[in-house]
């Protein structure tokens, strides 16, 4: 993936129609193409160790003292996000209180499996849905569940010509506005902070993306 990704909550979507509604609008109003089935899955593990050994973890600088994570983050807590289906499948966890952002091959999921007693699987969140491609966007759209609750609708805006989000935001923004309802109440996932885990944050990647998710879940305490 390139460009610049941006990952929302609509916190009150009513599911299939709210799903439908976004379809509608993004294939009439925008002519967006249909690109097919989207859906992304990210894991909770806890451990009853304190993951990272703080001497030892490896920061910019280390003179200066990490801020403490909010919402559910903590140094017991690791998160592991997939996304993607058969060969594009792109698979990461995000650990240390949210500082830390690393990508894995697949077997490295069947590897923590067996680790039970470091980890246990706490709960799963899955989206399912749709991705739409316009002239220079993408934009997937999926219903939230989180183990067997619903939860939302998340949306993911992907604008490829600019990696920079500073930059993008305004032109994601508009996007934005002509497919939602007005009074669809939106989480805007404001609080990312990717100097906290060591990325660029001029300059998106995938692994810019997994944490967007991995904020947005533990601010909202969603995982």
């Amino acid at each position: 993936m390139t460009g610049s990704t941006w990952v929302l909550w609509w916190r009150d979507a009513q599911g299939t129609a709210s799903l439908g509604l976004l379809q509608e609008r993004l294939l009439r109003g925008l002519r967006a193409q249909l690109r097919g089935r989207w859906s992304m899955d990210t894991k909770l593990f806890h451990s009853p160790y304190s993951f990272v050994d703080l001497q030892n973890l490896k920061v910019s600088d280390t003179s200066t003292k990490q801020p403490a994570a909010r919402g559910t983050a903590s140094d017991q807590s690791m998160y592991m996000v997939v996304r993607g289906q058969g060969t594009a499948k792109r698979q990461f966890f995000v650990m240390a209180s949210n500082r830390v952002v690393i990508e894995t091959e697949p077997e490295m999921e069947s590897i923590v499996v067996r680790l039970k007693n470091l980890w246990t699987p706490r709960q799963t969140a899955r989206i399912e849905g749709y991705s739409y491609e316009g002239d220079d966007w993408i934009i997937r759209t999926g219903n939230l569940m989180v183990g067997t609750s619903y939860k939302g609708l998340i949306i993911e805006i992907n604008y490829l010509p600019c990696s920079n989000p500073e930059q993008t935001r305004g032109l994601m923004r508009e996007l934005l506005m002509m497919i939602l309802p007005p009074d669809a109440q939106i989480d805007p996932n404001n609080t990312v902070d990717y100097q906290r885990a060591s990325l660029d944050p001029e300059r998106m990647t995938d692994r810019h993306t997994a944490y967007q998710y991995v904020n947005l879940f533990t601010q909202s305490s969603l995982l």
